[in-house]
């Protein structure tokens, strides 16, 4: 039982040290959208972010990434009322030693122990008003993480941004005028 609790502290640490970040083998965030195109954009300029279940230290490089992202499609991030909320929930999923140790879109782990995870914020936006969802997508990355990893803080939020600009892509551009 006390093994168990130190193990998963020592999980949740290592966790949170590599959300987005690794070895520079490793690929990028994978992304994917998985709702878009909902009218009524041209109502939206400017959003706050909600976190659920997200690590601490994550949270304002995520909200300065993303900040940057929504920013140059012309909304305005708030920390008050706002015409969208933006939640961010972060899942994490320890693969075990039985799941396939080479999966396509992944590098294979390293032997010789760590713990292999896959770390992932889902996010979607909504219509502070009418609750309608106007963007959902996802972002994630396995980890290989072993003793003494920390987290490189400029390449993490490289990736972070890089993925934002993926899932918002289509995203309008609300500074041009709709004609």
């Amino acid at each position: 039982m006390r093994l168990n609790r130190l193990l998963l502290k020592i999980l949740a640490i290592f966790a949170g040290s590599l959300v987005f970040t690794g070895c520079g083998s490793l690929p990028a965030v994978s992304t994917d959208v998985t709702y878009c195109c909902q009218s009524g954009f041209e109502r939206i300029h400017n959003y706050r972010v909600e976190f659920e279940d997200m690590p601490e230290f994550l949270k304002p490089m995520l909200r300065d990434e993303i900040a940057t992202v929504l920013g140059a499609k012309g909304l305005e991030y708030t920390e008050g009322d706002a015409h969208a909320v933006v939640q961010m929930t972060f899942v994490n999923r320890t693969l075990s030693a039985d799941e396939s140790a080479r999966d396509e879109a992944w590098e294979t782990i390293a032997p010789g122990g760590g713990v292999r995870f896959i770390a992932e914020v889902k996010l979607e936006m909504t219509d502070s008003v009418t609750g309608e969802r106007l963007w959902a997508g996802t972002m994630g990355r396995v980890h290989n993480v072993y003793e003494g990893s920390y987290m490189h803080d400029a390449p993490a939020r490289t990736a972070m941004r890089d993925a934002f600009r993926k899932i918002f892509a289509d995203y309008p551009d609300s500074r041009l005028d709709p004609q």
